[in-house]
């Protein structure tokens, strides 16, 4: 915006010479967790801990190899993110310490929003103080 701008030249000579030097400049990529390379299983719906487990044991019943299931907003008190359903899902280091014991992750997804619902606190309180973006400008 000052009308100033920043321009690095990487001279190579070869491709992997100009790779070489952009990381230089930027730094190296950290290498992501074992576990995130695995096989992942991902499914909308879940009913809950006991579709889970089902869910688990079919693949070990079917010998099909997996490491990470995800819950997707199921997993949340009426579909607020940022909650837990403790009904549906009541028992959740339970759940994990039963993947854990075979070598899998849990994971939740967590999307960015905000549903809108006066009795979610996330909702009332961003409304109540302003905090959502009401127009494009």
């Amino acid at each position: 915006e000052s009308g100033i701008i920043d321009v690095f030249l990487l001279m190579g000579p070869s491709p992997f010479d100009v790779f070489k030097q952009f990381a230089q400049l930027t730094g190296t990529q950290a290498m992501p967790p074992l576990f995130s390379l695995g096989h992942h299983q991902c499914r909308w719906n879940y009913e809950d801990e006991e579709d889970v487990e089902a869910v688990d044991a079919g693949f070990d019943d079917h010998d099909i190899p997996y490491d990470v299931i995800w819950l997707d907003i199921d997993h949340t008190d009426g579909k607020r993110y940022f909650t837990w359903d403790k009904e549906k899902f009541p028992n959740p280091r339970q759940m994990q310490e039963m993947l854990r014991d075979k070598i899998r992750k849990l994971v939740v997804i967590s999307d960015p929003l905000v549903k809108t619902d006066p009795k979610y606190p996330v909702y009332s309180e961003a409304k109540a103080k302003g905090y959502f973006v009401k127009n494009r400008d």
